[in-house]
C-alpha cells in the first residue's frame, strides 16, 4: 500500500495554478462579452445611420414660422425615403437644409411651387400658373406679401412658412434645389397633445 503525502508547498502551488486558471477563464469570458457587445453596438450604429440617412429622421421645431400648425419644441418624424425615391408635391410640409447654410441650418416649410410652376404673389394671395390657390392651413385673415412672380426651373421648389408675417422662406432667400429637401414631415411625436399624423394639403 502506497502512502500519498502532499506537502504544503505543493498544495499552495496547486491552489495558485487553480486561481490563475480561474482568472484566465474569467478574462476570456469578459473579452468574449466585450467583443459581442462591441459587435452589436457597431451593427446598431450602422443600422441607425442607414435609417437616419435613407429612411426617416427626427427634427425639433424651432421658431414661429409654421404657426399655427407647428410649434417650437415639437418633435416631428420626417420621411426621407419619399424624397429620395419619389417626388415632392405641392402642399407638402417639408424639412429642408437652408440653402444659405445647408450644413448647419434646417427649416420646416410648406412646398408651394414645384418645377415648371409659375408662382406669383399679388393682392395678398398666392397664384400657381395664374390660378389662385386655396390655403386652408393659414390663420384666418393672413395676407401674403410681397408681390412677386417666379418661374421655377428643373429641380427648383418654392417654399413658404404658414406664418407668412414671420417666416424666412423662398420670398427672401429664393428657391431651394431638390437636393436641399430632406424629407416630408410625417408624424408629430411630442408633445402628446399634438401626437398624430401630419396633415398635408394638395393644390
Amino acid at each position: 500500500m502506497n502512502n500519498l503525502s502532499t506537502s504544503p508547498e505543493s498544495i499552495k502551488d496547486a491552489l495558485q495554478s487553480e486561481k490563475k486558471a480561474e482568472i484566465k477563464e474569467k478574462a476570456y469570458y469578459g473579452a468574449g462579452c466585450l467583443y459581442e457587445l462591441t459587435k452589436w453596438l457597431i451593427v446598431g450604429v450602422i443600422l441607425l445611420s442607414l435609417i437616419h440617412f435613407f429612411v426617416a429622421t427626427l427634427i425639433i421645431v424651432d421658431g414661429l414660422s409654421m404657426e399655427p400648425n407647428f410649434h417650437t419644441n415639437e418633435i416631428i418624424g420626417v420621411n426621407r425615403w419619399q424624397y429620395l425615391f419619389g417626388t415632392p408635391e405641392r402642399g407638402d410640409v417639408s424639412v429642408i437644409k437652408f440653402p444659405g447654410d445647408p450644413e448647419h441650418k434646417k427649416y420646416i416649410k410648406r412646398i408651394i411651387g414645384i418645377p415648371g410652376d409659375t408662382v406669383a404673389i399679388a393682392n395678398g394671395s398666392v397664384f400657381i400658373d395664374g390660378k389662385k390657390i386655396s390655403e386652408p392651413y393659414l390663420a384666418k385673415g393672413t395676407a401674403t406679401s410681397p408681390d412677386l412672380n417666379r418661374v421655377l426651373k428643373t429641380n427648383e421648389y418654392f417654399l413658404m412658412g404658414d406664418n407668412r408675417a414671420n417666416s424666412s422662406d423662398s420670398r427672401i432667400w429664393g428657391v431651394a434645389d431638390k437636393r436641399y429637401l430632406i424629407g416630408k414631415a410625417w408624424f408629430v411625436f411630442w408633445p402628446k397633445n399634438d401626437l398624430g399624423l401630419v396633415k398635408h394639403y394638395k393644390f
